[in-house]
Parts: C-alpha cells; sequence; structure tokens
C-alpha cells in the first residue's frame, strides 16, 4: 500500500530511519481510523494527532507524526490538507554534565572499549548514532580530527579530537578482538548499536552514582555548552555538531549557566 510514498522518499534520499518513522505512523494511523487512504479526512488527522497530545507525547513526537501523514496525503496522493498547525516546542531545560561529573564517568569504567565509548561522545561531539558508524580511518591522528561520514542531514563533516581520546584509540586497537574490521566499535556482523551506546552510559551513571539522568546524547549538549562557556566561536561549534541553522547552535547560549553561577542569592547576602 505504501510502495509509492517509499519510492518518493528514496528518491528524495530521506535516511532509513526516516523512512521507517514515516512508514510507522502511517500504517498506525490506518489501523487507528479504519479506513482506506482515499477515505481519509483533514478531520481524521486531527483526532488522530489529538489523541497522542491527550496521551501526553511531546510536540517533536506529534509533530513527526503530522509530517509523516502529511508526506504522504499532500505530497504522494496530492490531497490538500494544509489547516492544521504544527505544534509549538516545549522549551525544556537540558541536563548537561559537568565536567567533573563526565570525568567520574569515565572513571567509572574499566573496559577499554566503553571507556573510549564516552570519551569519544564528549570530547568530539558526535551524535550516538554516528559514533557507532566510525571507522578506523576516519580518525586522524596527526590532525587530531574525526571525520564524521554522512550525518544527520546525509553530510560529511570534521569535528575535533582530544589527546585522551587519542591515546584510548591507539590502547583501544592494540586489544579488539576483531582487527579485520573497519569500524572502531566493531561486532562479528559489523559495528555496534545505539542501544549498546544507551546501556554503556547508563551503567557508568549508575557506577558513579550520578543521580543526573544521562543519556549519551547529553556528552554532545555538554561537548557544545562546553565549548560555548570556553568562548569558542559559535560558527565553529555549528560545523562541529553539523547543524545546517546556527540557530539550533545558539541554544546553547541560554543552556550555558556560567552567568548565573557567578551571582548570589539574597539569602546569602
Amino acid at each position: 500500500m505504501f510502495e509509492a510514498m517509499l519510492d518518493e522518499m528514496r528518491l528524495r534520499n530521506f535516511s532509513l530511519k526516516t523512512q521507517k518513522v514515516y512508514l510507522y505512523y502511517n500504517q498506525d494511523f490506518l489501523r487507528w481510523v479504519a479506513l482506506k487512504p482515499q477515505s481519509v479526512t483533514e478531520q481524521d488527522i486531527k483526532r488522530y494527532l489529538l489523541e497522542y497530545i491527550c496521551a501526553g507525547r511531546s510536540s517533536s513526537t506529534v509533530n513527526l507524526a503530522h509530517n509523516a501523514l502529511l508526506f504522504y496525503y499532500n505530497t504522494v496522493m496530492k490531497r490538500r490538507f494544509y489547516s492544521l498547525p504544527f505544534q509549538k516546542r516545549e522549551q525544556k531545560v537540558r541536563v548537561v554534565p559537568s565536567k567533573s561529573e563526565i570525568d567520574l564517568l569515565i572513571d567509572a569504567v574499566s573496559y577499554v572499549k566503553h571507556k573510549l565509548v564516552i570519551s569519544l561522545l564528549y570530547a568530539s561531539g558526535v551524535r550516538c548514532s554516528e559514533l557507532i558508524s566510525i571507522r578506523v580511518s576516519d580518525v586522524d591522528f596527526d590532525r587530531r580530527l574525526l571525520l564524521v561520514r554522512q550525518g544527520k542531514g546525509k553530510k560529511d563533516r570534521y569535528t575535533i579530537l582530544s589527546y585522551s581520546v587519542l591515546g584510548l584509540v591507539s590502547e583501544y586497537l592494540k586489544i579488539r578482538v576483531w582487527k579485520g574490521s573497519f569500524y572502531l566499535f566493531d561486532t562479528p556482523t559489523g559495528h555496534i548499536t545505539s542501544a549498546t551506546v544507551e546501556k554503556v552510559v547508563a551503567n557508568a551513571v549508575s557506577s558513579c552514582g550520578l543521580v543526573k539522568n544521562m543519556t549519551p546524547h547529553c556528552l554532545r549538549h555538554a561537548f557544545a555548552t562546553h565549548h560555548m562557556r570556553a568562548g569558542t566561536q559559535i560558527e565553529y561549534i555549528q560545523k562541529m555538531l553539523g547543524h545546517k541553522d546556527i540557530r539550533t547552535t545558539q541554544i546553547y547560549e541560554r543552556v550555558d549557566t556560567s552567568d548565573l553561577e557567578g551571582l548570589r542569592s539574597p539569602q546569602d547576602c
């Protein structure tokens, strides 16, 4: 039923992840509405999205479902559903671990491979989905750079590496099991998964007793926020993070709380 949509997404070079997500929401919607696509109305889509909203789903999730449905009904089926508004996104405070908390995370791990996973997330600012597919040849030891292949938006970019991470990479390459693999974080069938990375971080958080709900993406937040605090030019941070729009990078200016940390509460005066 959705072959035309899949073909259209392939022609537009949508990522495999986007294709799966769009397919899921369209299949889920038809199960929910119990109608053929030709009989669907804009009111049906509205009621479906309201179900998500009433269930407490985030604005990002609601808008993703909205985009998936509009792509199929407007772009593929040539319908005209344009009156439904998108949700205004919530402004949530991002969890940004401090440098000392990240040091605790790294020190809590003894297995070199897992220590490298956490260190590399923070030192380079890569996304979890980018980390898992890093190749050994992507690490430039001489220039202390990492080539991120086909990141979000299907774009290659470079980001920086630390001396300590390069040392860990060298140590890990000497002991890894599948030495012939071109993936840095290799497995018998290819490379590790995002779920593995999430588990590595969760176990490290538990081991060192941190109370913050920390995920791999929090280390990317830390990379950007700590650079912002250190005075790195925002254009460089945008380039390393792979943001298409600099306004996305500017969010980290609001995340940085260093200006508030120097103030005294009137209770202390």
